[in-house]
């Protein structure tokens, strides 16, 4: 075998380490992404479930904002905003990471509805025009206002529904 035989051989081997070593980097890839869209979801999961036990801590407040705006006191409105801000916050954040392909369109649809939701609320809806669009990213306002344009959700109505089916029935 002669010089020239012997470097198409080390040519070929070193082309298909090559092909092997990016082939490998590629199911590594893949696999990071999954586990960064795994650590994202988790992390979303578990921002909505604290802002559930942070809610329960203003729930006489939440209730007067939800069928008696008028009537909210000072302390009530600075809880209601606190909490809206940081919902919104976690909702803002959850739009970031599907702009970002980090949280998949199912979990981000339900963050719309949790958006439409609040905004369904009269005093949410005063508290976004005067503080809230002000707080968050153009993109984000955007996103918040094109879901209230498309919809609204009688949230005082779903919550006295609620409500009465929970008495006790004599």
């Amino acid at each position: 075998m002669n010089w020239e035989a012997l470097g198409a051989i080390g040519e070929i081997v070193g082309a298909l380490g090559v092909m092997a070593t990016l082939a490998y980097l590629a199911v590594q890839v893949r696999q990071n992404t999954r586990a960064v869209r795994g650590a994202t979801l988790n992390a979303v999961t578990q921002g909505q479930v604290g802002e559930l036990r942070w809610s329960s801590d203003i729930s006489t407040s939440m209730r007067r904002a939800i069928h008696e705006p008028g009537e909210m006191s000072e302390d009530d409105t600075h809880r209601v905003t606190e909490w809206m801000t940081a919902a919104f916050l976690a909702r803002q954040n959850e739009f970031s990471q599907f702009k970002q392909g980090l949280l998949d369109r199912d979990k981000w649809e339900q963050s719309e509805h949790i958006i439409r939701l609040l905004v369904g609320m009269e005093w949410v809806g005063q508290w976004w025009k005067s503080y809230g669009k002000h707080a968050f990213t153009g993109g984000f306002v955007a996103c918040v206002e094109g879901i209230m344009a498309r919809e609204s959700y009688d949230v005082a109505g779903a919550m006295k529904e609620l409500e009465q089916w929970s008495k006790p029935h004599s």
